[in-house]
Order: structure tokens, then sequence, then C-alpha cells
């Protein structure tokens, strides 16, 4: 036979690589500090009684059923929490699944998308893959957005979508509020209809949100998740805008796209908030005492944050000191080679033992010197 693959896949798909998720497990890995998961298992979220109601939930689908296509509980609860309609919001496949949705809805020939550089790779990747150009605005040095300079894209770009992670991913930092209206505001002026995207995975540890201005900016999308809280497993993103965006939104979302078993952990979860909130306080503690850990370790450069993990530049060889604590059961995410993230890792915030071993292993790693 002499079929080609080639000629039947798209030219952006083939250009692409895969989304590296990090090292599989493997003998001798001990502390897992790569992904900015919770340190905090679902049983320890939900214990005793919690753990019995997650219990009865899940004990109560019936499998044999399609799951409720639109979450309405899921979405009741959220509103409750959120001062918004139900109306207001989408529940998805984790918030991986939304960035897809929004880009399907705006992709077509000319579509363009804006994003800062560096930050969370899922929207360059996603849009390149259906065609859509990716405009991409390096960040200062300091990872600080430049909004002058992210405005003057705007005007000459024109994209269709605008994405801000924030906090920020892999930096870690909040982008300047003020940077983010104008950008709300400019894109929705008379040069430049853009949707713009405040992706606030890692709100619970920032403790700030732009839901306030729903109301002000129709353009503002805002998405959530429950990934970073605990609860990556069952996949659940949370998309908020304007009604009339959720509805354009929903027209492209495949039917049953939430199991039943997600919105059941998902329901019993958001009926007892107070839980994740008191985790997310333990593990803002933790990051402000890694944060000065790190800043006192020769060696090393550490980048504020305002996420559940910390951006760290190694003046040693960054690829080989990410090999050095693998070796020692340690693994974190290794961006030494993207562009502006040179002998750059990102560790993720775990639980006090683990950040421990990940300092000891790291100042072995650097030696006395920092820089052995």
């Amino acid at each position: 036979m002499s079929f080609d693959l080639h000629a039947v896949v798209r030219t952006e798909v083939r250009a692409q690589t895969p989304y590296q998720t990090g090292p599989e497990s493997r003998p001798g890995l001990r502390v897992k500090l790569d992904a900015n998961e919770s340190p905090f298992a679902l049983g320890e979220i939900l214990r005793g009684a919690l753990a019995a109601e997650l219990a009865r939930a899940l004990g109560d689908v019936e499998l044999q059923r399609y799951p409720d296509p639109t979450a309405r509980e899921v979405r009741t609860l959220l509103a409750g929490d959120l001062g918004v309609e139900a109306e207001q919001i989408l529940i998805t496949n984790g918030s991986d699944e939304a960035i897809q949705l929004l880009q399907m809805v705006v992709a077509g020939p000319a579509a363009s998308l804006a994003i800062p550089v560096p930050t969370f790779a899922m929207y360059a990747i996603g849009a390149r893959a259906m065609g859509i150009r990716v405009a991409e605005v390096p960040l200062a040095e300091d990872f600080s957005l430049d909004a002058a300079r992210f405005l003057d894209r705007l005007r000459r770009e024109r994209p269709r979508l605008v994405f801000l992670a924030w906090p920020n991913n892999p930096t870690g930092n909040l982008f300047d509020p003020h940077a983010v209206e104008a950008i709300l505001a400019a894109c929705a002026g008379r040069d430049c209809h853009s949707l713009v995207v405040v992706d606030e995975a890692y709100g619970h540890y920032s403790g700030r949100s732009f839901l306030p201005r729903l109301g002000e900016f129709p353009n503002l999308v805002i998405l959530r998740t429950l990934s970073k809280i605990g609860l990556a497993g069952i996949r659940l993103g949370i998309l908020i805008a304007n009604a009339e965006v959720v509805r354009e939104v929903n027209k492209v979302r495949l039917p049953y796209n939430v199991n039943a078993l997600s919105q059941a952990a998902a329901r019993v979860v958001l009926a007892h908030g107070d839980v994740v909130a008191q985790h997310a306080a333990v593990i803002v503690n933790e990051r402000e005492r890694v944060l000065a850990a790190l800043g006192a370790m020769p060696g090393v450069r550490v980048y504020p944050s305002q996420a559940n993990f910390v951006l760290l530049r190694t003046h040693r060889r960054g690829d080989a000191v990410y090999a050095d604590l693998l070796a020692r059961g340690i693994a974190v995410r290794n961006f030494s080679r993207a562009p502006q993230l040179a002998d750059c890792l990102r560790v993720t915030i775990g639980a006090a033992a683990e950040n421990d071993a990940f300092l000891d292993a790291l100042a072995a790693v650097l030696g006395p010197g920092g820089d052995t």
C-alpha cells in the first residue's frame, strides 16, 4: 500500500508537537511538583462526614443514563457562589475544553488570536491546530505585561480572541489590573472587537478576580477550574461570561461533555467551599515559605508568585538541574528551552514535607556556591 497520511492531515496539525505533561510515573519518583496540582487528595478534602456524602452522591449516579447535558445543578451552585446568573455559566471538560470551544467560535479565514508570551501553551497549540494565526507579544524582562506594546499589537492585528492568564502560567505573576482593563476597553471599541479571556485557573491562590467587572465589559470571559484545588482528576472547567456569549459558545459544545460522576463530585465539593479555602490558605503560606527559602539560596533567582507554583532561574544549566532533581526522585517542570525562560524551572507548591524535600534536593544539586 502507498497510503500517505500527510496527504490527509492538515499542515497546521503536522507542524505541531504534542503538549508535554512531564515525566510518567517511574521508580524512585517520590515528590511530584510538576503539574500545579493540589497536594491535598480528595479524601483529605472530604474527610469524615463529607467523605460519606461524596460516596452517597457517586453511588446515586445512574451510570446507564447520560449525564445532565447542561450540568444544571453545578451551574446553580456556582451561580450562587459567584453572584451571577446560571445562564452566564458554561461547564466544560476542564478549562482546556473551554479554551478550545472559544477558539472554535472565532475560527475562520484570517482569524487571529493575541497572547502575551511566555504563557500557557494550550492557547497557541489549540489555535494553530484550527488555523488561527497567533500574535505573540513578549512580556518584559520581569514578566510584567507591557500594556502599550500589547495595545499597539491589538490595533494592528485586530484579533478575535485574546487570552490573559491571571495569574500567568508559568511565571506566576498577576499582570497590572489597569493594563488588563485597558485591553478590555480597547477590544470593545470602534477599531477592535475581541473576546478577552481572563483565565483565573489559579484564582484560589491569588485572591483576585475580574468577576466584579463582568457587567462592565460585555467582551469579558472568565475561566475557572477545579483542577488546582484538589480535583484535577474530575476535569471540570467553568466559563463565565455575558449570557449572550455563553449561548454562542454553547453552540459548539459537544453534548454530554461533562460526565455524571464529575458533576456529582463537583456538587459535593462546591457545597463545602470553606474546606477548599482552608487548604488554599495552607498552600499560600507554604508558597511564601518556599519563596523565602529560594530567595536566600545561592545560585537561584526566584520570581514573585500569586499562584500555587513558583518560577525560578538557576545559574547552572537548567536541563542539568532538572535531570539531577529527577534522579533524586523530585519531579518539577522544565522550561529551560522555552523562549525567555532559559534555565527556568517551575515548581508546584506541595505539602510541607514535599517542599522541604525539594529545597534540600535543590541545595544539594546546586552545591555550596550555587553553581556547581
